[in-house]
């Protein structure tokens, strides 16, 4: 728990320090690396750690969506991961370098959900020129963000307090 713990911090320090940049297509792309806490017994990133580090990328971003405080707040913020699917391409091996490009949108009607898609990439340092980088995973995440007391916060309502969520979440 206490690693996990501090790769949190870790993420939040670097997104506090670095705001993660939005590319035109709306994806925010962090970097990472197959550190040996990630593997398994089979030497390459255990499946549960493709969750973990879809979620690591998220706390990335957290500092930039000018929400961080809401947390804290006397209503608190809680985010919720209601559903998960990965579908796992090819494995990623010890200290092998990826990123995790992820894009995120919502439902106008619907007004509740977040839905990101996290995609893991080949490192662009190790794309061959000419070449399209290599996918590992895809991890879809449907997500609910409340208050202590189990109230939803609209994603429109953090949307409209945020510039980076404005740049990032493709409004459907």
């Amino acid at each position: 728990m206490i690693t996990i713990t501090l790769r949190i911090i870790h993420q939040l320090v670097r997104g506090s320090l670095s705001r993660p940049l939005v590319t035109s297509d709306k994806k925010v792309i962090i970097p990472f690396r197959c550190w040996p806490i990630d593997i398994d017994a089979f030497f390459h990133m255990n499946n549960a750690n493709y969750l973990l580090n879809a979620e690591l990328s998220r706390w990335r971003t957290l500092p930039a969506t000018s929400v961080f405080a809401r947390i804290f707040s006397d209503k608190g913020m809680v985010f919720f991961a209601a559903e998960n699917t990965v579908q796992y391409l090819r494995p990623i091996g010890p200290m092998q370098k990826y990123v995790i490009s992820t894009s995120c949108f919502v439902d106008e009607k619907e007004d509740k959900w977040f839905y990101y898609r996290h995609v893991f990439q080949q490192h662009p340092s190790d794309v061959v020129k000419g070449h399209v980088a290599k996918e590992f995973a895809i991890v879809n995440l449907k997500a609910v963000v409340k208050e202590r007391s189990g109230k939803t916060i609209r994603p429109s309502e953090l949307i409209q307090h945020s510039d980076f969520y404005q740049q990032w979440v493709t409004v459907k």
